[in-house]
């Protein structure tokens, strides 16, 4: 494994605690504190989060570590990718991989598919059902799967998507228009408020949303049905026409009229001004810009406004639940107990919050949900402190009124879930080229759009899309 190693030292020290001190305390379990049992986590998180995930790994290495005798050695990958390719090639003793660590981040799909390959231990082993009922429900059944019910998973940090606002340039658009603030609640009353805001600037769009966000699934529940029911371990995918047409007037009419432009990064097209509002996650709320810059010379600042994820007119507020949670691959019942004592550690109230509130994230123990105000004094400086005690405010209130919706792993649950929820994004892509070639070739923009809008091409959309899926889903 490349990178730096500093297990070797901790070990080293440990051992020398231990033999100036006597380490006379009662073993638990299999544990030695005079022969430390060494975990290997690997993780994804980057930047800020790396930093404090560290800092917290060497905490508990200088402290619970210390005494029960474990020592934690983390590495972090580039990207949730990048550790999903590791762990596949690890998992498939792929020429070159590196062996399998004992903990490791991942989200439910990928998770489920390595425990095909590379079993993981079962948390009721190693946890009461009291430390399990800590958890927030719908975090934990994320690692739910199988006959039995019992859980492979442990949530550690969690965010959700929300609406973020340029307060400034909004509040001077709503002045001009007499539009409510209300409009900002449903699908149909941003869209309705995009296409104003499209005249009232001179064709600039209002809204973008995120690439890779949970826009298709969510939008199929908020209409009332899971896209992925399960008929016992049996799975089928059941999206009707109506809920396909509520999306699609949603996400595609107003991004091919140009209302609504989407990025990787939307935050980019508040702080130049090309935006005025974008759906993105929680935890990238220190993202959000402090100022508009025009150019090199006009820049003025701006006041951020979150607000929770929108909903159907009428419909459910489902809102996303994402990150990534932990699970332990089978070893030695030494390291399983081990790495079991490091994620109850680390998922305690006091220590979970720390870390989760201050790179943006959700707690995940209902004992650490229980105050907003509680929470807003971890978060620490950042790109854009007020706009994280907004989010995570936001977020909390948001979780009080509506309910997440857990997507259940299954087989091929990955590759269906990438399919639904690229499908629209895709035809956006795909007919936004189209357009622009045409119109390059002389043709009226106007009239190329009317004809994007006709029935025939959202019924080919859809037809297409219920072929994969069906195949996708049974296969």
């Amino acid at each position: 494994m490349k990178g730096k190693r500093t297990w070797k030292i901790a070990v080293l020290s440990l051992s020398l605690v231990c033999a100036v001190s006597g380490c006379a305390r009662e073993s638990r379990r299999v544990l030695d504190p005079k022969k430390p049992t060494v975990i290997t986590v690997w993780h994804a998180y980057n930047a800020f989060a790396k930093m404090i995930f560290d800092e917290k790994v060497t905490e508990f290495n200088e402290t619970k570590g210390l005494e029960l005798g474990i020592v934690v050695d983390a590495y972090g990958f580039g990207s949730s990718g990048e550790l999903d390719d590791a762990l596949f090639n690890s998992a498939n003793e792929i020429i070159g991989s590196d062996p399998l660590p004992n903990v490791f981040t991942a989200y439910p799909d990928s998770a489920y598919r390595l425990d095909q390959l590379a079993p993981l231990v079962e948390m009721e082993e190693y946890y009461s059902a009291k430390e399990l009922g800590r958890y927030r429900a719908e975090f934990l059944s994320e690692g739910d799967w199988g006959k039995d019910g019992r859980h492979k998973l442990i949530p550690v940090a969690k965010s959700t998507e929300l609406l973020f606002v340029n307060e400034t340039g909004w509040k001077q658009f709503r002045s001009d228009t007499g539009l409510s603030d209300d409009v900002l609640n449903t699908w149909e009353g941003l869209v309705s408020a995009a296409e104003e805001y499209y005249r009232w600037s001179g064709g600039q769009p209002l809204l973008g949303m995120n690439s890779f966000n949970d826009f298709a699934v969510l939008t199929a529940v908020q209409d009332g049905a899971d896209p992925f029911p399960a008929d016992g371990e049996n799975h089928s995918f059941v999206y009707s026409r109506e809920t396909a047409r509520k999306a699609w007037n949603a996400y595609y009419v107003p991004h091919i009229n140009g209302w609504y432009k989407s990025s990787v990064y939307n935050q980019d097209g508040l702080k130049s001004g090309s935006l005025l509002a974008y759906i993105g996650s929680s935890a990238g709320a220190g993202y959000f810009p402090k100022e508009v810059i025009v150019d090199g010379e006009n820049q003025y600042p701006i006041e951020c406004r979150v607000r929770p994820y929108p909903t159907f007119e009428g419909g459910s507020g489902y809102m996303a639940q994402r990150g990534a949670d932990m699970g332990i691959f089978r070893s030695s019942e030494a390291s399983e107990y081990a790495a079991a004592e490091f994620l109850k550690w680390f998922t305690d109230p006091e220590r979970n919050i720390e870390f989760t509130v201050s790179i943006g994230y959700i707690p995940v123990e209902n004992q650490a949900l229980s105050s907003i105000e509680a929470l807003e004094n971890f978060v620490q400086m950042s790109d854009n402190t007020d706009a994280v005690k907004k989010s995570v405010t936001a977020a909390l209130e948001a979780m009080q009124e509506g309910k997440f919706y857990v997507r259940r792993p299954f087989e091929n649950s990955y590759e269906a879930n990438e399919r639904f929820s690229r499908s629209l994004e895709r035809k956006v892509e795909l007919d936004l080229n189209e357009l622009h070639n045409r119109v390059e070739n002389g043709e009226d923009r106007q009239t190329v759009i009317s004809g994007f809008m006709e029935d025939e091409n959202f019924d080919k959309w859809y037809q297409d899309l219920m072929r994969e899926m069906v195949g996708e889903v049974n296969e």
